[in-house]
């Protein structure tokens, strides 16, 4: 059976701001991006119930081959069955360079009948040709599909050369301003036109699609988008075990970077071995110290819904590094705090991205990140 999950959803406001120094984003083997795509009933609403699949869904998209001729990916997606189960499925895409260079259409979506290359085609954004236009000529026709077995969506966009916009990424777990190309049209699928903006980073390898949006039907601009994802984290694989541990020592408290769960489950993805392994090592160079693993979340749906996601998500944590990476698990407590700490805005999609995280903290000598919530031996 044929299956998708929708690419659809909410956006945010930019900020616009002088050009900076430009952030490097490298196009290499490991790199992980993570791309959100918003729950619109919830996000806005917030009305869920405990017992449906509720937020903001996280398409998980890893490089595994960079090379002269293409850039290999494979995306983490959640696939469902004819029942309604849920399940896991890898799927692998190759972008061909000839088609980074100049291909019209992108495909957002991950789909389970996708072979592994669709020609004339891109992926994580539009083609360099596309990107060229918008920067020299201020205009560019852009073509996309959510998926590539769904009607093309297209249309003429006009750039916004001369003004720089700063979208916000959490790369490494910490957050940085990229600085994004905007660009704003109608896109028509033939039956109906919708107004539409394109943010891109602008990279000579890979540029990226930083946020896609796009509003009602025959609606003009401002409009409050309908539809929209955004890419919200980029975690590389250049993080040394030893600045873990530097920082928790330092600092007390650190957020990992690279931990991926499976959409509203506390099931750990195959993608977040690389910071288990680093939280292992990081913890054998501090041998006897205790530590506590923390789970948190955005504020979607209910506060016991939340405490118990992160409470799960903080445990899966802990079994993992005791049954797989030899941690000892007498030195390991975990705490589920839901949403109660956030550490962003739970407005937008990046900003809950940043909240919905696991933070690993020791207990300081003079006890100030001690915690009694929902802790577990």
């Amino acid at each position: 059976m044929a299956i998708w999950l929708t690419i659809l959803l909410l956006g945010l406001s930019m900020t616009v701001s002088n050009a900076t120094e430009q952030p490097s984003v490298p196009v290499v083997p490991g790199v992980v991006y993570v791309i959100a795509v918003a729950n619109v009933t919830d996000a806005t609403a917030k009305t869920s119930t405990d017992n449906v699949a509720q937020g903001d869904y996280e398409l998980i998209v890893s490089l595994t081959r960079v090379d002269d001729e293409a850039i290999s990916e494979s995306a983490s997606i959640d696939a469902f069955d004819a029942s309604g189960k849920q399940r896991q499925a890898a799927i692998p895409r190759q972008v061909q360079r000839t088609d980074l260079a100049s291909a019209p259409l992108q495909i957002l979506g991950f789909h389970t009948d996708d072979t592994p290359v669709l020609v004339g085609t891109t992926s994580l954004g539009p083609s360099l040709a596309i990107v060229k236009a918008l920067v020299t000529d201020g205009r560019s026709d852009y073509s996309f599909r959510n998926f590539a077995n769904q009607p093309t969506i297209s249309g003429t966009l006009d750039s916004e050369i001369n003004t720089t916009f700063m979208f916000p990424v959490l790369i490494n777990g910490q957050r940085v301003e990229l600085r994004a190309l905007r660009a704003t049209g109608q896109m028509s699928t033939g039956t109906a036109t919708r107004p539409f903006e394109l943010l891109i980073y602008d990279d000579s390898q890979q540029p990226l699609a930083l946020r896609i949006a796009y509003g009602p039907r025959n609606g003009s601009f401002p409009f409050k988008p309908e539809f929209a994802r955004e890419i919200v984290r980029i975690d590389t694989p250049t993080l040394p075990s030893a600045s873990l541990a530097e920082s928790l020592q330092r600092d007390c408290r650190v957020e990992i970077p690279g931990i991926y769960f499976d959409f509203d489950r506390a099931t750990l993805k195959p993608q977040s071995r690389q910071a288990l392994i680093d939280i292992a090592t990081a913890l054998r160079s501090q041998p006897g110290e205790p530590v506590r693993i923390e789970g948190h979340t955005d504020n979607i749906g209910s506060e016991r819904y939340n405490d118990d996601l992160s409470s799960r998500r903080a445990a899966a944590v802990r079994v993992a590094l005791v049954d797989n990476y030899g941690a000892d698990a007498d030195l390991i407590s975990t705490a589920g705090l839901g949403a109660r700490r956030p550490v962003d805005t739970n407005d937008t999609l990046a900003g809950r991205a940043h909240n919905r995280r696991v933070e690993l903290v020791r207990v300081c000598a003079d006890g100030a990140v001690q915690s009694t919530e929902k802790q577990t031996p």
